[in-house]
């Protein structure tokens, strides 16, 4: 009888040992999946960064409670941004639809560089656009992100968020 207690016994450490193995196996392969998903959603160059929080330069962060993205696509780029900050000039208060960073752009120079330590800078320069200069975008291995705008005519701002894939169209 007492040795059918030690083998039990024996077998019951064997497998909470072996158990946090296993979980340490599916977190490696999540994270792997992860980076990998992330790696192929910036090569394709169709992606989608979801804004959560926004730094404006002058004031305090805020958490974005909308959905406000920018859409990277092979041949468009597609911003729906807000802003809060200092504009210079021209600005676009009495007009809608330049109150924010919106705009969607067909002309647009977009370089990416893939860092050593799996992370992305990505620098997109709409060309038809008149009031954002350049748009930087820094992506970890994991998918969250930060943009920051530069503006001709605005102060400068800066949104957290992850990238994710472009929803498919409904039809």
């Amino acid at each position: 009888m007492k040795t059918l207690v030690k083998i039990i016994f024996t077998l019951i450490i064997a497998v909470s040992a072996i158990q946090p193995g296993l979980a340490q196996n599916k977190k490696a392969d999540k994270k792997a999946a992860k980076e990998a998903e992330i790696k192929q959603l910036m090569q394709s160059k169709n992606y989608l960064f979801k804004a959560q929080y926004m730094y404006p330069m002058s004031g305090t962060q805020q958490y974005l409670t909308s959905d406000y993205d920018v859409k990277v696509g092979q041949d468009t780029l597609v911003s729906y941004l807000p802003y809060f900050g200092v504009v210079y000039f021209n600005a676009g208060y009495n007009n809608p639809s330049e109150s924010g960073i919106q705009f969607t752009s067909t002309k647009f120079d977009y370089n990416l560089e893939e860092k050593t330590n799996g992370s992305y800078m990505v620098y997109i320069k709409p060309k038809d656009n008149k009031n954002t200069a350049q748009m930087i975008l820094t992506v970890s291995s994991n998918g969250y992100a930060s943009l920051s705008v530069q503006s001709n005519n605005r102060q400068m701002i800066r949104f957290s968020g992850y990238i994710t894939e472009t929803p498919k169209a409904k039809i």
